[in-house]
Formats: structure tokens, sequence, C-alpha cells
């Protein structure tokens, strides 16, 4: 590792733009990030991630160093916040993963005929499938507003979301399902199950 001197000196230079410093400097802080993130995270994968995003986050931000606070200092505030935001993500992503899969081993109500019931299950399996590969926004206001019922407006603050934003995300999301429920729909229904 290098001293603090170096590491310093490199972070000046790196700041004026030199790229061979801001290389080195993320190559001397690389093992600590990768320490201080598989600390915060507590998996060696989850902690590589949050390594890579502090790099990139750093290397962009680099004229953000001003000097003030070490360096260290700067890249452990900056892993801090990287990982608790990939835990976040990661337990939003796992709460509504959990979602899908309830919804997709939800029992549909069951209807008269049976070909509708066997028609519903189906539907029902394909849409929890769809959810699952909807981009995390649009899968987050799907299910809010059309799942669970939710007006957008609720639902926009529930997500700290402008309502507008979150009516973009929601027609997105209701396209994708459509187009996919569609293009998937009767390959699916024809598939003899």
């Amino acid at each position: 590792m290098l001293s603090y001197q170096q590491i310093l000196d490199l972070a000046r230079r790196a700041t004026k733009g030199e790229r061979k410093a801001l290389g080195r400097l993320a190559g001397a802080l690389r093992p600590l990030i990768c320490r201080w993130a598989l600390v915060m995270t507590g998996d060696p994968t989850d902690a590589e991630d949050v390594a890579q995003q502090v790099l990139m986050k750093m290397m962009a931000s680099m004229e953000g160093f001003d000097g003030r606070s070490r360096v260290t200092t700067w890249a452990y505030r900056i892993t801090k916040n990287a990982s608790l935001d990939h835990q976040r993500r990661a337990k939003r992503d796992r709460r509504l993963a959990e979602k899908a899969d309830r919804l997709a081993l939800a029992e549909p109500p069951r209807l008269d005929d049976p070909l509708d019931d066997i028609e519903m299950k189906r539907t029902m399996r394909l849409i929890g499938i769809l959810l699952a590969e909807l981009p995390m926004r649009q899968r987050e206001v799907f299910d809010l507003v059309d799942l669970q019922g939710l007006e957008p407006r609720e639902a926009a603050e529930l997500l700290e979301m402008n309502p507008n934003t979150l009516r973009v995300h929601l027609l997105r999301a209701r396209r994708r399902m459509r187009t996919e429920m569609l293009a998937r729909g009767f390959a699916y229904g024809n598939t003899g199950e």
C-alpha cells in the first residue's frame, strides 16, 4: 500500500486531470475499498460490485475532491453510501421477487368452466414471470398501482417519486406487460399444458 502522502499526491494530480495518476490511485485504493465493502455487505460478490461502483464514482467525481479530508476518508464515505444503496436495492429486489413468486403461485379464482380455469392459471403464471422481467422501477410501480391497487399519487408518495415520473414508469410497464403477454401468450397457450 502506498503511504498517505503518495496517495494524496496521486489524488492532487488526478484532480488536475492526469489519467495515469487517477489509474494508480484507483489501483492503490481498490484493496482497501474491497475490504470495506466486504465488511459492510458481508458477501464477496456484493463487495466486488460495490467496489466497482465506488471506483467508478471516484474516478468520475475526482474534481470534487478538495483535499479538506483524507483521500481514504472520502473513499470510505463513498464506499459506505454505495454499500447502503446496494443493500437497499438487494432488499427491494428480494421483496419484489417474493411478491412475484407469490403471485405466480397464487391460486387464481375458480371459474365455472374448467377451460377458463386452466387459462386463468396460465395467465397468472405468465404475469408472475413477466413481472419479474420488468426493470426494477417499473416492477415497483406496476405492483403498487396495478396489483396492490394504490392510487398513482399514493404510490408516488410511497416511492418518493414525482407523480409524473411514476406515470411514465407505469405506462412503460403496462406496455411491456401487454406486448410480452401478447407475444408469449400465443406460444404459451399452445404448449399443450
